[in-house]
């Protein structure tokens, strides 16, 4: 593999659809797209990296004849990963400065909101047993079992933290999941920590329709 310089966003993208032209898989090519992009406007919380956003960028920027409009919305939108590769090509492929800030994501994005569905389904499946109808507020049970206080008032504390605007419900709703993560990681024992990461990343390969993956 060729060690590419960072470059500018007209660079790495002509040089992935070179490759792609050139016979490389289409998926390959974006890796490498990734790892040479500029990373400043897709990190979050300056450690994660929204990888969602960059690989929808590059791959909009394709054409049609190089990757189909489906292909790419399987992989973003739907997590159908559409090339089985090892996580030690992936690491190669996409570098290891970038496969770490991936892997914030990953565990603090994904798997930390995955985390309050987990729990709102456990919530549900004791009501059910019970022969009772699940609560309306079982969303904010959820999050109140796992962050032990309420939505609103951690979403001002974030806001206070930040600087960022508290809309936790919309653009900034993947700003604040991380902050979630890390003020988990913070008031949580290590055990607790590991149990709650196994419980969302179950729910997610068997509960969940969607776990989207960049590997």
């Amino acid at each position: 593999m060729s060690e590419l310089p960072i470059g500018s966003h007209q660079e790495v993208v002509s040089r992935m659809k070179a490759a792609i032209k050139a016979g490389k898989h289409w998926y390959l090519a974006l890796l490498e797209a990734m790892r040479d992009y500029p990373e400043e406007e897709y990190l979050i919380g300056g450690e994660a990296l929204d990888w969602i956003s960059l690989a929808g960028m590059l791959l909009a920027e394709t054409t049609e004849d190089a990757i189909t409009s489906r292909e790419s919305n399987l992989f973003i939108k739907r997590g159908k990963i559409p090339l089985k590769i090892t996580l030690q090509e992936a690491r190669q492929l996409i570098g290891a400065a970038r496969y770490n800030l991936y892997l914030n994501y990953l565990y603090g994005v994904t798997v930390e909101a995955a985390l309050v569905k987990a729990v709102a389904a456990e919530i549900e499946k004791e009501f059910t047993c019970r022969g009772l109808s699940p609560p309306e507020d079982i969303k904010s049970r959820a999050f109140l079992t796992v962050y032990e206080d309420e939505k609103h008032a951690l979403c001002a504390l974030f806001s206070d933290e930040t600087g960022i605007d508290a809309d936790c419900e919309a653009q900034n709703r993947a700003e604040f999941v991380y902050w979630l993560f890390k003020y988990r990681l913070k008031k949580q024992d290590k055990e607790k920590v590991a149990s709650d990461t196994k419980k969302a990343l179950d729910w997610l390969n068997s509960g969940s329709p969607v776990f989207l993956r960049l590997f």
